[in-house]
């Protein structure tokens, strides 16, 4: 199969842009916050499929059940009843060696929300050319094999419990990356939208260390300023923030100061870079280049073997059904109209999984020799996954 099926115009020559494919075909992707093939997907299927789509969210509103993880797992559905292969044929045709699985949560077992969302990421980690990696052998493995790895990260929208043995829980089920906090306060610290910055509490540290004796990722992108400073100042093992971009490119909260930043890469961490418009810029059009000027600005300040991708973006929903879903819950998951997060808006040169390669192209036409663009594209972060998880 073809691994580039979409160009943003970089202006490169044929050279760069064999240079650029063979690079990208070679290399470990790893997403680190991946949201699978993305919302457009949706569109692509048959109308037959569309149909039964359409019916299955409308059963799961009139039932008052969770269709938002519907929405997300209907694609891996089809896909595990032989109805499609278009799920698997888009994340090759981006060149995904790594994506994520975000719905291991920390919670203790006994909430029927948290428990549907567990079982179904477990169900669909039978599907054969999928695998869930606890081990970045594992992870280079599947790249050997043709099939596409996901690990399991958990972004904490709702608060992990005061209790260390529900990390534990979460680790058997798969669990190698946590965050330690969303956009509000909880128990373990503060997140970055919160009124105030406390930093972590101290359940938090116990949190932080409790994950390094286990083998989980301390992961810090929504994490507020000083939860950030105090996870990199506690942990024992490198921390991440796999989602995040630089304050100094472009304010917002969401983003890193310099402080943050160096603290992170002093850890041995790697900052991920995403792809969701309004943490970049507030340009009427925004594009891919807006991705790279935060990737260019976090390999100028730590270095490129700091940096890494974590796109978050887009999600996996037909646009409508995001705004009814994400977009009617954004100001309980802490975000505001301040915030401008518009759950529609895409950045041009990177639609949907599909448009991987383009960050290699990017990375191609600003500069980056072989070396650093294997260990942005994955590399980085395989060394992260590789020191903490095994």
């Amino acid at each position: 199969m073809e691994i580039l099926t979409r160009r943003f115009d970089f202006g490169l020559s044929a050279a760069d842009e064999a240079r650029a494919t063979k690079l990208h075909r070679e290399s470990i992707v790893f997403d680190m916050l991946s949201q699978h093939a993305g919302g457009n997907i949706f569109l692509h299927y048959s109308d037959a499929l569309k149909a039964e789509f359409r019916r299955r969210i409308t059963a799961a509103r009139t039932a008052r059940t969770d269709f938002w993880a519907e929405m997300i797992y209907w694609p891996f559905e089809v896909s595990r009843m032989g109805q499609s292969d278009l799920l698997r044929e888009w994340l090759v045709a981006g060149g995904l060696t790594c994506g994520t699985f975000s719905d291991i949560r920390v919670h203790d077992g006994y909430d029927p929300k948290l428990d549907d969302w567990e079982e179904r990421v477990l169900r669909y980690a039978q599907l054969p050319w999928l695998c869930l990696a606890t081990s970045a052998s594992q992870i280079r493995q599947a790249k050997r094999e043709g099939r596409v790895a996901f690990y399991a990260n958990c972004q904490p929208s709702f608060p992990a419990p005061r209790d260390l043995s529900a990390i534990d829980r979460a680790y058997g089920k798969g669990l190698r990356s946590f965050m330690l906090t969303f956009n509000r306060m909880d128990h373990v610290g503060t997140g970055c939208t919160e009124r105030v910055d406390t930093g972590l509490s101290m359940f938090g540290i116990d949190v932080v260390q409790h994950c390094n004796d286990l083998g989980v990722i301390i992961d810090v992108s929504h994490c507020g300023h000083r939860t950030t400073l105090d996870a990199c100042r506690h942990s024992k093992k490198p921390v991440n923030a796999n989602h995040t971009a630089a304050r100094s490119v472009f304010f917002h909260p969401r983003g890193k100061s310099n402080e943050a930043l160096r603290a992170i890469a002093s850890t041995g961490g790697v900052i991920g870079i995403l792809a969701l418009p309004a943490y970049l810029t507030d340009a009427r059009v925004p594009t891919i280049e807006h991705m790279l000027d935060h990737i260019d600005y976090v390999a100028d300040l730590v270095g490129s073997e700091h940096v890494g991708i974590g796109t978050d973006w887009p999600m996996q929903g037909p646009d409508d059904l995001l705004v009814e879903t994400l977009g009617a819950e954004l100001s309980s998951l802490g975000y505001s109209a301040d915030h401008r997060l518009d759950v529609t808006k895409r950045l041009v040169g990177y639609d949907d999984c599909r448009d991987l390669p383009n960050i290699t192209r990017g990375l191609v036409k600003r500069g980056y020799n072989d070396e650093q663009i294997k260990g942005i594209l994955g590399e980085n972060a395989m060394r992260v996954f590789q020191e903490v998880c095994g």
